[in-house]
């Protein structure tokens, strides 16, 4: 059985220079594949070859399946681009800081262009020391302890400071983690590739347990982080091991991790805006006019908020309106506050609409701290409008359609959109069964007075 390629191999100049930009261009071909086979068009500006996946993220109906499938791509990539990017600073006998940062997307091409023209470096004449199987207990600490303060210092400089939750902290970071970790733990003695890999995900579990020691991040956003950036960090536990085993005099792979500021300063500069439209409906058993009478009522959601609730997003509690007709203030009461609404279209028995002008927190992170320092809590999922659309059937029934607008301000959009859409769709269906359930009473009871 043929053995995958390693960090620690090499990749000869006119091999990078074939692969690497093919590499680069996946991502490209698969939004295009994506956008041609659903319909769409495609402006190939200079947005698209820098960031494809936020172009495709720009997509409000966007299925969650083809996000999931152009992100698990992309990542592939990059991946892969890192891999031959370390192999190709492995001829050269230098360049792993700038192979470090082949992740990250928009800098891919400068860091293709500069390695494929790097010169093979001179080695020193001294012999190389010879990387031994063992285990040197101060590195090992080192190398944890290093990984755990790469953790907490990124959240620092780019969630806190720059308010910025981007590719490069939680893709970049976790892997820039894996590389200082593993280079640091393999430097004298050589640890398995297993033992690296776990050293690497103890560094990245003790990092998330002082993020919230700290109160810097609550439970949830780490849990719902932890799979991709798990991930990640064990290929740079990988590319960290390669490096410290080669023993080569020209390395500087650590000295990747100055770039993080700077790469947190440029997404906090463009920051994503990646809208998200939901649509969905339900049969009632009820004539219009009870369905509109349950719309507009302030009576309390009733049945529990599931997933939503359990994972400490805001859910809604109950609605109350404050006049009749456009202009109309609209109260909505969440788990996590009030949201205050503008009613943009008030058509009796037909269709109802709203703005929402201020809201609550989208979540409340569980926290042993009564307030956590998590910016994205507040204004990174915002709500834009919501409709209500009542339809008449056959048999006097009404369907009833929701049509909300929602806008999501953390990258990579196609790894966090699906998961927003999945609270979006809970909360709907609650509030959709919640309406049926009210209007199906009020109909009941008119026909009972009838009789």
């Amino acid at each position: 059985m043929p053995r995958l390629p390693s960090f620690a191999g090499t990749t000869r100049p006119a091999d990078y220079a074939i692969l690497a930009p093919v590499l680069l261009l996946v991502p490209h071909l698969a939004v295009f594949l994506m956008l041609v086979g659903s319909g769409g068009s495609l402006v190939p500006d200079a947005g698209f070859w820098l960031l494809p996946l936020r172009r495709f993220a720009m997509r409000p109906d966007l299925p969650a399946s083809q996000a999931a499938l152009a992100f698990a791509i992309s990542l592939t990539s990059a991946g892969v681009l890192a891999l031959v990017s370390f192999r190709r600073a492995n001829w050269s006998g230098g360049g792993h800081a700038l192979a470090a940062v082949a992740v990250v997307p928009a800098l891919q091409f400068a860091v293709v262009l500069v390695l494929a023209l790097l010169p093979r470096f001179a080695r020193r004449t001294e012999a190389a020391p010879e990387r031994v199987p063992g285990a040197d207990v101060a590195h090992v600490i080192q190398g944890v302890l290093a990984g755990v303060g790469l953790i907490v210092a990124a959240v620092l400089i780019s969630a806190l400071t720059l308010g910025s939750y981007g590719w490069s902290l939680f893709v970049a970071t976790p892997f820039l983690v894996g590389v200082t970790t593993g280079y640091l733990a393999n430097r004298r003695l050589l640890l398995t590739g297993r033992s690296t890999a776990r050293l690497v995900l103890i560094s990245a579990a003790l990092g998330t347990v002082a993020l919230v020691a700290l109160a810097l991040e609550g439970l949830v956003c780490i849990l719902l982080a932890a799979p991709l950036g798990a991930i990640v960090a064990v290929v740079g536990g990988a590319a960290g091991r390669a490096v410290a085993r080669a023993a080569l005099g020209n390395s500087r792979p650590l000295a990747s991790v100055a770039l993080l500021p700077a790469l947190f300063m440029l997404e906090a500069a463009m920051p994503p805006e990646v809208p998200i439209a939901s649509r969905q409906s339900v049969d009632v058993a009820a004539p219009r006019a009870a369905v509109w009478a349950a719309l507009i009522g302030n009576g309390t959601i009733a049945g529990g908020p599931g997933l939503t609730g359990a994972a400490g997003l805001a859910y809604p509690v109950r609605g109350r309106l404050l006049g009749q007709g456009v202009g109309a203030v609209r109260l909505g009461a969440f788990s996590t506050g009030i949201a205050r609404e503008r009613v943009t279209e008030w058509v009796p028995g037909r269709q109802l609409a709203f703005a929402v002008l201020t809201q609550p927190p989208a979540m409340e992170e569980m926290s042993p701290y009564r307030r956590v320092h998590s910016p994205h809590v507040q204004g990174y999922f915002d709500t834009g409008t919501t409709r209500f659309t009542l339809l008449p059937l056959r048999g006097g029934g009404t369907r009833l359609v929701i049509d909300a607008r929602h806008v999501l301000r953390i990258d990579p959009g196609l790894y966090w959109e699906p998961l927003a859409r999945l609270a979006i769709r809970i909360n709907l269906s609650r509030v959709l069964n919640d309406l049926k359930r009210k209007a199906e009473q009020v109909a009941k009871a008119d026909r009972v007075l009838d009789v």
